[in-house]
């Protein structure tokens, strides 16, 4: 199975950035796979600055354990398997964890063309109203901004 890392990106104005990518021709969040050995956290991190050279700041929850010289983590807001068939893929299975993130400078942002077809960032009331989104974003959204 499959692991991935997304995050729901806001910047300063209170907008979030959702993507679409390549393959796809459905509008989601911004993440990637997990590099073996790597740590959630620096996962979502380097996915951000890969597809759009921008550094983020992740919010929420830490985890709650303390030991000398390691740092505390912030954890996913969510987690969960997805399931489903897809005409371009086949049978699809991953597991993904999202977080909750804010960038505070997008003047270097810009867009991997290997990998992003499209992004916007709006605000949450924008993206409950697009229909080609997958539906667990804006549920996810709700959550966050209730």
């Amino acid at each position: 199975m499959r692991q991935v890392v997304r995050a729901l990106v806001k910047n300063s104005e209170g907008k979030y950035l959702i993507v679409m990518h390549l393959k796809s021709d459905t509008w989601t969040i911004p993440g990637g796979h997990i590099d073996e050995g790597e740590t959630l956290q620096r996962a979502v991190k380097r996915e951000l600055k890969e597809e759009f050279n921008i550094k983020i700041k992740l919010l929420g929850e830490k985890d709650d354990f303390w030991i000398e010289h390691i740092k505390s983590l912030v954890l996913p807001i969510a987690n969960y398997k997805i399931y489903y068939k897809s005409k371009k893929f086949g049978q699809v299975k991953k597991q993904e964890y999202i977080f909750h993130a804010e960038v505070k400078d997008i003047s270097e942002l810009k867009a991997c063309p290997k990998e992003i077809k499209d992004y916007k960032w709006l605000t949450p009331e924008e993206i409950f109203e697009i229909e080609n989104i997958f539906p667990q974003i804006p549920l996810l959204l709700k959550r966050i901004t209730k």
